[in-house]
């Protein structure tokens, strides 16, 4: 690569790059009576914009945000004393502080520096991006009549636990100051890494879902590099025709049966094998929530490495690659979807599943009060064409 080249990669926009982006000004010029429209209200814009930059902590200096949290705090740790005398005085200079601020932006708007289109729809761009930063999290949660249902049943069965905590543990007192440090931190780039470190762990998300009822799920994109395999074996050279008989093992797959379909190609039918895991939590029944220590929630049988989703419907499978091989092999599906193996709990249900200890040991078709975790085996049928028409040329 010579040295004027230059590699661009286009990644999204971060909150930062969306605040300084500039907007197009052509609706406003157009629009003389919308521009002046925006001119009379441009002080409130402007108050309500410096309101948002402190909550969302995307002003330029973040002192300032800790004086209110400091604020706050003493108000609220000394009402009792502040309530009579001095609360007064701070209502009263704060309403002061806030008429003489919106007046001297209505004078220099008027009769000083007027605003130019550029400022106010700057103003409103700010204003528009930081509204989405606030409500960002209610975009994670899963807000359905159902969801509001389960909010409401376990908000009922917690009430006898809020009154002790409130009336034995945590004064009332705390929890208004813990709530409004919580709300004033909550946009922090510290409470943000906090939070996305303790959204890691297994616990914290079943705590959440203990408390709220909802169904909290963490997804990941799905990437078929995340279960490629590797499968470091020799060229096919073995006979041309191979039944079910001794069927050999290649890491995660199965080799059904082989075929020669010309005298360069080489067809063989191919098993994959795949569990599905649960595990039984108290209060929440069976869920695919497993322990970080343990098997993932969908693994391949043999070597109980993680696996896609049976449910994934997408067309992108991470197909086993051979490592070193001077072959060219395609992979196609033999059957259009995962089916249950019934033999694998002996037919003993319709679902398939084999019911396990704590440790998935001691497997039953029978559920019982000792069975902690449980499986059940997909299986689907794949056709891999071996040309041995293609060669590799070391670099």
């Amino acid at each position: 690569m010579a040295d004027d080249d230059v590699l661009v990669a286009s990644f999204e926009p971060s909150d930062a790059k969306r605040l300084t982006n500039s907007t197009n000004t052509n609706l406003l010029v157009e629009s003389p009576i919308l521009a002046s429209a925006l001119s009379n209200i441009f002080p409130y814009l402007l108050l309500l914009d410096n309101v948002l930059e402190v909550i969302t902590w995307t002003n330029d200096d973040p002192y300032q945000n800790f004086l209110f949290i400091v604020i706050y705090s003493w108000l609220v740790m000394y009402w009792h004393s502040i309530s009579y005398i001095i609360l007064p005085i701070i209502m009263s200079i704060t309403f002061s502080a806030l008429v003489w601020s919106i007046s001297s932006v209505i004078y220099d708007s008027k009769f000083d520096e007027k605003p130019t289109i550029d400022e106010i729809l700057h103003t409103l761009h700010n204003i528009t991006i930081r509204f989405d930063m606030l409500l960002r999290p209610m975009k994670h949660i899963p807000f359905k009549f159902k969801n509001y249902v389960k909010l409401l049943v376990m908000s009922a069965l917690l009430t006898p636990l809020h009154w002790f905590i409130v009336s034995y543990i945590v004064p009332p007192q705390k929890c208004v100051w813990f709530s409004g440090v919580f709300i004033l931190t909550y946009h922090s780039p510290w409470a943000f890494s906090i939070r996305r470190l303790l959204w890691r762990s297994v616990y914290v998300r079943i705590a959440a879902v203990y408390l709220t009822g909802l169904d909290i799920k963490i997804t990941k994109k799905y990437n078929p590099a995340d279960f490629q395999s590797i499968s470091r074996v020799q060229s096919p050279t073995s006979s041309d025709i191979e039944e079910l008989n001794n069927v050999p093992l290649l890491t995660d797959f199965k080799i059904l049966k082989k075929s020669m379909v010309s005298p360069t190609q080489l067809k063989q039918i191919i098993l994959f094998e795949l569990l599905e895991n649960e595990r039984r939590w108290i209060g929440l029944g069976w869920s695919n929530l497993l322990l970080p220590n343990e098997r993932a929630n969908f693994v391949h049988e043999k070597s109980l490495a993680a696996a896609p989703s049976v449910e994934n419907t997408r067309d992108d499978y991470p197909f086993p690659i051979f490592e070193n091989d001077i072959y060219s092999y395609s992979w196609d599906w033999l059957d259009t979807d995962w089916r249950l193996d019934s033999d694998f709990n002996n037919k003993g249900s319709k679902d398939g599943w084999v019911y396990y200890d704590n440790n998935w040991t001691n497997g039953s078709n029978r559920d019982g009060f000792s069975k902690y975790t449980r499986s059940r085996k997909w299986i689907r049928k794949a056709i891999l064409l071996i040309d041995k028409r293609e060669t590799v040329h070391d670099a």
